[in-house]
């Protein structure tokens, strides 16, 4: 397992929100993560005026993932 999986891995269960590098947002919690996919349980994709309910698990390319950030006291 190389460093930055271990990192990403270790917080599995954890609630993110996953910027993409075409600007879309996701938040969930962390279900998986390998070298090449994020995957989010309990996730909503997130504008500036709204957020609406993912149906089921997102799977998001780790190459198209721009940053990931946990958000405080959640």
């Amino acid at each position: 397992m190389r460093g930055p999986d271990r990192l990403v891995r270790s917080h599995v269960r954890s609630r993110f929100v996953v910027t993409m590098q075409s600007g879309d947002t996701f938040e969930g919690l962390l279900d998986e993560a390998d070298d090449l996919t994020v995957v989010l349980v309990d996730a909503w994709a997130v504008t500036e005026q709204s957020r609406v309910q993912v149906d089921g698990r997102l799977f998001l390319p780790r190459v198209e993932v721009a940053y990931m950030q946990r958000p405080e006291g959640r």
